[in-house]
This record gives structure tokens, C-alpha cells and sequence, in this order.
């Protein structure tokens, strides 16, 4: 890039007005090569011809000015904000570069710290086998259509679990190269490297993920449960709970007891602003939900203080299914499968009650519906509770 001062006369020729021109290169336009250029204003002008002091210094302060922006422009160029190709980047410590803008990316993010914590979690997962795949001394430049070929056939024969040594999971290996593929496109949002993403995702053999059937837990399941009988009761009764409401275990965790309150009826209901959601939910709890949560405290305490999710309490969850007579392999997730199911089943098939009470946003709704729609989800939770009668 150059940048240059250009001088253009007024139009009685007795000033002239400081313009910055900047010269980026050149592109191609409709197949023919033209110059990238760009001009930018500085505001200031010299006089053509002095005829005082004041005059004169006003030429010397506004030369000294232009030169400032100048400067400016050349020092905003070498840290990437005019998207501008500068050959220095591609000696760019690549790794270095994924895990600061992970890191910028993720406290930027409009999210509560538990999501931003998972979501970085991953960024440095991926950037490990990045890193057991190549080292830590490729550069930006070494960024190539290859490369990401490599890496992801290397997450998909090679890479291994760091806890366990177990080959990656098919979600996790679509998973890894989606954060890795995040950091090369920002490459090019920023400047850094110019030209076509070497490899996008969908140019890249990725495996496909198989859906695995979805399990649950029938009703009559859910009635043969105690949870007395888990080795670890707490875990149980959140699990139990969640069957019941369908908050997913970081919503648990999060459950105040003043997201729990009562309504004009006497009824129990949670008022709750999901993980995955922007609004709050509303619904009736169940009383079979309710004699799982415990004797309340204050509004500022978690209503379940002793569940903290952790892939081990799967292993005694499955273990506790089994001794109850329960063979299938489930994991706390399943909870919230199990209350959706087993809703669809109680409302004859009510989608967008479902929709409604466990806060997805895939169905749209008509807004002259949303009275009866909320009226419906009291009726579904009162079907649930019936179920159990």
C-alpha cells in the first residue's frame, strides 16, 4: 500500500486542499485490471501564496496535521482495519493467532459465561489436535487448500480423545474442524490473507453424522424409578426433575428458587430465561416435578445446589436405569427428550404446545394464538400429572 498527500486547488486558486490518496493495489473488474485506490478528506488546506505570518504558520500546522493522518492511516493498514493485504501477516504464528481470536470471539459473544466457557472450551480442544497435528510454528501463510484437507482426515482417522485415547466421535470431528474452519475465515474478514477460503466446509470430505435413534423414558418407566436407589440421589432427583420440565442441565444448574413462583390459582410455576433461549418460559410445574425439588429457601439460592453434571454421574445413571429394570443407555440429556415425547403423547400430538414449553424457535407462531397456546400448556402439564394418578 501508498499512501501520498495530494494538494488540489480551490476554485479561485488561491488554496489548496489537503487530500490523502491510498493506493491498495490492483483488482480485477469485470475481467480487466484497474487500480485499487481510494481517497480520503482531511479537512485541511494551505494557502497558494502567504501574505502574512498567520498565514504561513497556518501552512505549517496543517502540513504537520496531513503528516499525523498520514501516519494514522499507514498504522491502522499494519494492524489489518483497512482489509488491506500486507505480505508481513502470513509470518503470523498461526496458532498464536487462533487462540487470541478465539479468545476475542467468545468475550464478545451475548451469551452467559457457562455458554462462553463451553463454546472457548472447544476452540482449545480443536487448536490441541491442531496442534498434535502439525506443532505450533506454521505461520498464516502455510494455510492452504491442503492443509485443511490434511487436518481433517486427521481428525477423522487419527486424532484421539485426550482423555481416554478413543478415536474422535463423528459429531466431534465435524465439530473440531467447524472452530478450526471459524479461524481461517476470519483470516480473510480481517485482511489477513486475501483471495478465496482455501477450503471451505463444504469442499472438505467430512464425515456425515448418523443420527442415532432417540430413547426415552416411558411413562411407566419413569413411575418405577426412585432415586433413593442411585448412588448418587442428587443427580438422580435433578434427572427426575428434568424429565418433568425438559431444562437441560445447565439450565438446572442455573435454577434459582425465585424462577419458581405462584400464580393467581395457587399453582407453582417456573418463569425461566433458558440457556439456549432470549425470552422467558412460563409454564405450571408438575407435581411430580415439585417432589423433586426439595424444601425451598431463599430466592437467591440454586433450588438444586448439590447437582453439578459431570460425565461420570452418566456411568452411575445408567447403572441406577439398570438395577430398576431399565436397559436402555440414556444420558442426563435424555431427560429432556423424555419430557418432550412423552408431551407430544399426552397432547395427541400438539407440536407447538411442546414448542412452546420447552423454548424452541423452530415453529413460528401466529400472535393472535398466543392466549389459547398458553392455556393449552396447562392443560398438557395437567395431562402429565394425570398420567400419574
Amino acid at each position: 500500500m501508498k499512501v501520498a498527500l495530494q494538494k488540489v486547488y480551490s476554485r479561485d486558486k488561491t488554496k489548496k486542499y489537503l487530500t490523502v490518496r491510498i493506493f491498495k493495489g490492483y483488482k480485477v473488474v469485470e475481467g480487466e485490471k484497474k487500480q485499487d485506490k481510494s481517497r480520503e478528506s482531511t479537512g485541511l488546506f494551505i494557502w497558494v501564496n502567504p501574505e502574512n505570518n498567520k498565514q504561513r504558520q497556518l501552512n505549517k500546522e496543517s502540513l504537520k496535521k496531513a503528516e499525523i493522518i498520514i501516519n494514522r492511516i499507514k498504522a491502522e493498514y499494519e494492524s489489518g482495519l483497512y482489509n488491506i493485504y500486507n505480505p508481513e501477516n502470513r509470518k503470523i504464528n498461526f496458532t498464536d493467532y487462533w487462540l487470541e481470536w478465539a479468545d476475542n470471539h467468545c468475550s464478545g459473544q451475548n451469551s452467559d459465561s457457562t455458554r462462553i466457557r463451553s463454546n472457548f472450551s472447544q476452540f482449545k480442544t480443536s487448536l490441541k489436535h491442531f496442534k498434535a497435528f502439525t506443532g505450533d510454528q506454521l505461520t498464516i501463510g502455510d494455510i492452504d487448500f491442503t492443509l485443511c484437507e490434511r487436518f481433517a482426515r486427521y481428525l477423522s482417522k487419527e486424532a484421539v480423545k485426550h482423555s481416554d485415547g478413543s478415536n474422535l466421535k463423528t459429531s466431534s470431528v465435524n465439530a473440531f474442524y467447524k472452530k478450526f474452519d471459524l479461524v481461517v475465515w476470519s483470516l480473510f474478514n480481517k485482511g489477513l490473507l486475501i483471495g478465496t477460503h482455501p477450503a471451505q466446509r463444504r469442499l472438505i470430505a467430512l464425515p456425515k453424522i448418523v443420527q442415532k435413534k432417540k430413547e426415552y423414558l416411558t411413562i411407566d418407566e419413569l413411575k418405577s424409578l426412585d432415586y433413593n436407589k442411585c448412588d448418587n440421589p442428587q443427580y438422580a432427583k435433578a434427572f427426575l426433575f428434568a424429565c418433568f420440565t425438559g431444562l437441560r442441565s445447565s439450565d438446572i444448574t442455573n435454577l434459582k428458587w425465585a424462577d419458581v413462583r405462584t400464580n393467581e390459582k395457587g399453582k407453582m410455576y417456573l418463569y425461566f430465561v433458558m440457556e439456549k433461549g432470549d425470552e422467558p418460559i412460563s409454564f405450571t410445574l408438575a407435581d411430580k416435578a415439585l417432589e423433586y425439588m426439595g424444601e425451598r429457601t431463599e430466592d437467591s439460592d440454586r433450588a438444586f445446589p448439590y447437582f453439578s453434571y459431570h460425565g461420570n454421574n452418566n456411568t452411575k445413571l445408567y447403572h441406577w436405569l439398570k438395577e430398576s429394570g431399565i436397559t436402555k443407555k440414556l444420558t442426563f440429556h435424555e431427560s429432556r427428550g423424555t419430557f418432550i415425547t412423552n408431551l407430544i403423547i399426552q397432547t395427541n400430538g400438539n407440536l407447538e404446545v411442546t414448542r412452546r414449553l420447552v423454548g424452541h424457535k423452530d415453529l413460528k407462531t401466529t400472535q393472535g394464538y398466543n392466549k389459547l397456546i398458553d392455556e393449552g400448556k396447562d392443560d398438557a402439564i395437567q395431562l402429565l400429572n394425570d398420567a400419574f394418578k
